[in-house]
Parts: C-alpha cells; sequence; structure tokens
C-alpha cells in the first residue's frame, strides 16, 4: 500500500511540475527552463542522498540511474514544448501513455496481464488519439506529436531507473540527476541561451525542479518496494493534475470529443490499476 501511494503522490507532483514548466516555456527557451529546473533538482537530490543514505551503489546501478536521468531530459523537453505551443489539455493526456512501455516490459518479463488491463491499455490509446485529433489544427497536431515523444522518453525513464533504484532509490535519483545536468551543460556550452529568465519565472523553475525531485524520489521509493506495472501505471496519471490546472487557471475549455478522449484515456490507466 505504501508504493501504491507514493505512484499517486508522484503523480500528483509530476503534474504539477509538468504545469509550471510548460507555462515557463511559453515564455522563456525551453532549454532555459530545463537547465534552471534540472540545477535545482541536483542539488535536492544531493542532499537526499546525503541524509538518507550516503553510499554509492554499483556501477552498473549508477549507468541505468543517468541514462534515465537522460531520458527524462529528453521527455521534458518535448512535454515543455510541446505544452508550449498545444493547449495543454491535449498534450497532456498523449503523456499518459507513459505507462505503456513499462507494462510491455513487465509483461515481457513474465508478470502476467489480466483481461481488464489489456482493456484498459486498448481504452487509454484510443482516447488518447481522439483527445489530440478532435481540434484538427496544426497547433494541436504539433502539441500532440510532441506529447507522444514525451511518453515514449518517460516510459524508458519509467524503466530504467526502476532498475537502477532497487539497490539505493537516493542514489538512483542523484545519478539521474547528474546524467541530465551534464547533458545539459554541453548544449549550453555550444548553444548558449541568451537570456536570463526574470524573478517570478526564476520561481517557478525552482518550484518545478524542486517538484519533479520529490516525484523522482518517491517513484523510485515505489518502484523498489512495488511490483514494477502497477506502480509505473499509477505514476503515470500525471497528466490529470496538469489538466486540471490548466482547466482551473488558463481556462481552456475541453469540447466533448475531446472531454470524451481524455475521459477514456484516464479511464483506460485507472482500469489498468484496479486490475492489478
Amino acid at each position: 500500500m505504501v508504493a501504491l501511494t507514493l505512484a499517486l503522490g508522484a503523480s500528483i507532483a509530476w503534474g504539477a511540475s509538468d504545469f509550471l514548466g510548460g507555462l515557463a516555456a511559453r515564455r522563456l527557451p525551453v532549454v532555459v527552463v530545463l537547465l534552471g529546473a534540472q540545477a535545482v533538482g541536483l542539488a535536492l537530490a544531493a542532499t537526499a542522498w546525503a541524509l538518507a543514505e550516503p553510499r554509492l551503489p554499483a556501477l552498473e546501478a549508477i549507468a541505468l540511474g543517468a541514462t534515465a536521468g537522460i531520458a527524462e531530459l529528453l521527455g521534458f523537453a518535448c512535454l515543455y514544448r510541446g505544452l508550449a505551443i498545444g493547449e495543454m489539455t491535449a498534450v497532456a493526456p498523449l503523456a499518459a501513455l507513459t505507462a505503456v512501455l513499462p507494462v510491455a516490459v513487465a509483461v515481457g518479463g513474465g508478470e502476467q496481464v489480466a483481461a481488464l488491463e489489456a482493456g484498459g491499455m486498448s481504452l487509454a490509446i484510443a482516447g488518447s488519439a481522439v483527445a489530440a485529433a478532435d481540434p484538427g489544427t496544426r497547433r494541436a497536431a504539433r502539441g500532440a506529436g510532441l506529447g507522444i515523444g514525451a511518453a515514449l522518453c518517460f516510459g524508458v525513464f519509467f524503466v530504467l531507473l526502476g532498475e537502477a533504484s532497487e539497490s539505493n532509490a537516493p542514489a538512483a535519483v542523484l545519478s539521474g540527476r547528474v546524467g541530465s545536468v551534464a547533458v545539459l551543460a554541453v548544449l549550453v556550452a555550444g548553444f548558449p541561451p541568451g537570456r536570463r529568465p526574470a524573478r517570478p519565472d526564476a520561481a517557478a523553475i525552482a518550484a518545478l525542479g524542486a517538484l519533479d525531485v520529490v516525484a523522482n524520489l518517491a517513484y523510485a521509493s515505489a518502484a523498489a518496494g512495488g511490483a514494477d506495472a502497477t506502480v509505473a501505471v499509477l505514476a503515470s496519471l500525471y497528466p490529470l493534475t496538469t489538466v486540471l490546472l490548466a482547466r482551473a487557471l488558463l481556462h481552456e475549455r475541453l469540447a466533448a470529443p475531446r472531454l470524451a478522449g481524455v475521459v477514456a484515456a484516464l479511464g483506460g490507466l485507472a482500469l489498468i490499476s484496479v486490475s492489478q
């Protein structure tokens, strides 16, 4: 039960982080948002590791964690750009497909899939397609493609972070941050961002970086102590938080077809969850 609670908590923190990231990316280059958030996250991840288990895991676990961090970084780049050029209520539900890859890996590793779970996966895929295709505008289509790309990257992140967390969850999260910050440092060295965020944007970037690390730590702890497929599915419900925040704070409308797609996508993920 603790693992499931942590996974749901991770989904809420990730959803709020994505909302803030999408807003910041509308005013600043994505690389600026990522650099600030990842730098804050690195400091917090290092603090959490030092307070919890200040020991290094095996080199293989460190490599898995670092690769997971790079995959998450690519996912954020896709998602923040998608949220910036599209509507959050169209892009965010597509990111809910994050769970598909971890579930497929778990099934390939021998976990059994119930009929209800298979039905939920189909419903999630169909609902996400409807949610993306509803407006039929170029703006929504571009955002939808980036949402799918984010889902794939986050799926890889879920799988790798889960494996890296088996020996030391805080160290896995820290390894991920080191990997992502290293990649960003190389990118910024070659293509300087050129613009610093204003104070309100800097505060939002710091907040989203903190929320992301909290979510990563919660997910890593849940993956280390629970069933991989169940934890991944519950954690992947984060788009619901993003959608609700966009509707409440940005007053984004949900037209009937898109609303049906959003409900179907998230309902499909709920079916997967209850079937575990």
